[in-house]
């Protein structure tokens, strides 16, 4: 006699049956295996972006809304102080911003003077703001890559497919430190890939802007430019696709500022990888849409207290956009890496 388990049920197909080591008992399952999983499948993709989300937000999410609140104070107290200067106070007088509330005034008559003020006014707090906006917008650069860095380090390419999380496991000093080192390449990637869209819509302006010197007409000028638009619309599409990863492969280190990765990864592989890209970018700016939805019910507080609002909200979007972008590039890049290699 066969010792006590689970057999084929002999009475009824695909199903165990349990043997006590005498004879059958009434206790059956199914004989059902879950068929394999695609690991290249859209489905796999969207777990186990999930899954380095919330490994990355769990180990360093605190950790990254630091500098961002910090960028994100430095830039209120820039903004307000601007504001409350003298030229500042006048700019609120004559519209009236102290007496009504942000977004919720009515439109403020000014005389032909009044305006003419304003606008002087504006230019010479924009350009008396413009040295310390730069210095913000370089600090700005610099948060961005190391947080993109930290991100990829914590969410780590090889995520468990079981959603467990990254390995090895560093401590967060250890991913800081990590993150650090890759700042220049992240920012080098960023500034490459930046520079290539701009000289495509440069190149583009060049048929439009011969048009105009040959003083060819308005319609011409309209059709040109709309032809221009479309075409110069399709290649920026198209080497999006392909350079988009190069981020977050130099954040990865080992390829350089991964350009070239990024169009080795991709090739043949267009759709395959815009798919990924745009649900991506969906849920970021799914993410912000909402933030800012919930930041328009204070407009009708003072333009101080709305500016703290706005940008407190827009630091830890950024902050969740980037960490987000980060974890889901990261599984496009590992399954465009295993179709490279299959190939």
């Amino acid at each position: 006699m066969p010792p006590s388990g689970w057999y084929d049920d002999p009475e009824h197909p695909w199903t165990w049956r349990y043997w006590d080591g005498a004879r059958w008992t009434d206790h059956r399952a199914p004989m059902w295996v879950a068929p394999p999983r695609d690991p290249m499948s859209l489905s796999m993709w969207f777990e186990r972006s999930l899954a380095a989300v919330k490994v990355a937000a769990r180990r360093i999410g605190l950790v990254l809304l630091v500098p961002w609140t910090m960028l994100g104070v430095a830039g209120w107290v820039l903004v307000v102080s601007t504001l409350d200067g003298r030229r500042g106070r006048e700019v609120r007088r004559l519209l009236d911003l102290d007496e009504n509330s942000f977004g919720g005034s009515d439109a403020v008559d000014l005389t032909d003077a009044e305006a003419d003020r304003v606008w002087e006014l504006t230019q010479q707090m924009f350009w008396s703001a413009l040295p310390w906006f730069v210095l913000l917008g370089v600090i700005f650069a610099l948060v961005s890559a190391w947080s993109v860095a930290l991100a990829v380090r914590a969410g780590s390419v090889r995520v468990a497919e079981s959603g467990t999380g990254p390995s090895p496991v560093e401590s967060v000093g250890g991913l800081m430190s990590a993150a650090g080192r890759r700042v220049p390449g992240v920012l080098a990637s960023g500034v490459v890939v930046s520079l290539v869209f701009l000289g495509v819509w440069i190149v583009a302006s060049l048929p439009v802007v011969l048009v105009a010197v040959l003083d060819a007409g308005g319609a011409a000028i309209v059709l040109t430019s709309v032809f221009v638009v479309l075409l110069a619309g399709a290649v920026a599409t198209w080497l999006w696709v392909r350079v988009s990863l190069a981020v977050v492969l130099a954040a990865v280190g080992g390829h350089g500022i991964g350009v070239r990765r990024s169009w080795e990864l991709t090739s043949g592989q267009f759709w395959y990888a815009a798919g990924r890209l745009v649900i991506t970018g969906l849920i970021a700016g799914a993410l912000s849409g909402a933030v800012n939805s919930v930041a328009g019910f204070g407009q009708f507080l003072s333009l101080v207290v709305y500016l703290a609002i706005v940008l407190s909200l827009q630091v830890v979007v950024t902050a969740a956009s980037m960490l987000i972008t980060a974890s889901c590039h990261l599984v496009t890049i590992d399954q465009l890496e295993r179709s490279l290699d299959q190939r």
